[in-house]
């Protein structure tokens, strides 16, 4: 018998505002969201360029229909997401259009890394502490965006929740990623994941793949499951991500197919993606990254990433070039 289930829906069929309530109601909201309560959203906003937001950053309209309906219930609503590795989320939140929306719904705005701060008490993350407004969230709701990922495969439901980490050089954990990846699942215990498949993204994301129109948008209470279920819909085996591999081992949901029910046009909707390459600079970045030395030498420091980060772009467009690939389809 299924243990969790997926909601699938296209938006040929409905309207965004239909399909988030819709997906709320399924899952009986009312139930976990008491009138008044302290409620948690983040939003995935991995670039505050206007020129990758398409494909990077969770639509706006998603947003807009979650407040919509949270608003119901209570005034307590946050917005939140933690400053990038050089840049402050509250740029990544005026690109993509999210602050006419937290005006109207009166909805107020977090940037975790500059929240207060609170101690977890957790081996696994000892001097790492998380937002206060998370901890103390009466309920939780994250709100990804489909796409693929160089390091980890796939970045969905669960990988959201690594920008709730608010240090900017949070990449120092990367030599643990998928076990604090499950760990603040774990802690944070998402009640319902609404995912963006409007414009989602292929190949090298998640910021410099290939945008990817689907007109699709992902629901469930269960974020293993709705990992893996996004992943079989673009063609990618979810056992082949080690995050969500290792959530399921964990008990954090369930992620063998016959365990899910799924509730919507999957076969109709289903598609091939083009997985992340794993090439000489995400290989070199992966070794790089196992060192706190290396890591803070070169990836913090700016003097030694703008040129290693130059570098990277010429070996690409020289690979590119030899494989025949014609310079206007390229990513940088």
């Amino acid at each position: 018998m299924p243990e969790s289930r997926v909601m699938i829906r296209s938006l040929h069929d409905a309207s965004v505002d239909a399909i988030v309530r819709e997906i709320f109601e399924s899952f009986d909201y009312r139930s976990w969201i008491p009138e008044g309560a302290k409620v948690a959203v983040k939003v995935n906003l991995s670039t505050p360029f206007a020129e990758n937001a398409e494909g990077s950053n969770t639509d706006p309209r998603i947003l807009d229909a979650v407040c919509a309906v949270l608003r119901e219930r209570t005034h307590h609503i946050a917005v939140g997401e933690s400053n990038g590795m050089r840049y402050d989320t509250e740029q990544a939140f005026e690109v993509t259009g999210y602050l006419p929306i937290l005006e109207k719904h009166g909805v107020r705005m977090v940037n975790f890394s500059k929240d207060e701060w609170m101690e977890t008490g957790e081996p696994l993350i000892k001097g790492w502490k998380l937002p206060r407004t998370l901890l103390e969230a009466d309920a939780f709701i994250t709100l990804p965006v489909l796409k693929t990922h160089a390091t980890t495969v796939f970045t969905g439901a669960l990988k959201n929740q690594f920008g709730c980490y608010p240090q900017h050089n949070r990449i120092l954990l990367h030599p643990k990623l998928d076990d604090v990846i499950v760990l603040i699942n774990r802690l944070l215990k998402p009640r319902l994941a609404i995912m963006d498949g409007i414009v989602a993204m292929e190949g090298r994301g998640p910021i410099n793949g290939k945008p990817r129109r689907m007109d699709v948008i992902l629901g469930s209470s269960d974020p293993v499951a709705l990992d893996s279920t996004a992943m079989r819909l673009v063609g990618l085996d979810p056992y082949l991500s080690g995050h969500i591999r290792k959530a399921a081992q964990g008990g954090l949901g369930t992620i063998a197919s016959e365990t899910i029910a799924l509730d919507g046009p999957f076969d109709r909707l289903r598609t091939t993606f083009e997985p992340a390459e794993k090439d000489l600079p995400i290989k070199a970045l992966g070794l790089i990254s196992r060192s706190r030395f290396l890591t803070e030498k070169l990836i913090l420091n700016p003097e030694s990433f703008y040129p290693l980060r130059r570098s990277a772009l010429v070996f690409r467009d020289v690979r590119d070039f030899v494989r025949g690939i014609p310079r206007a389809v390229r990513k940088s």
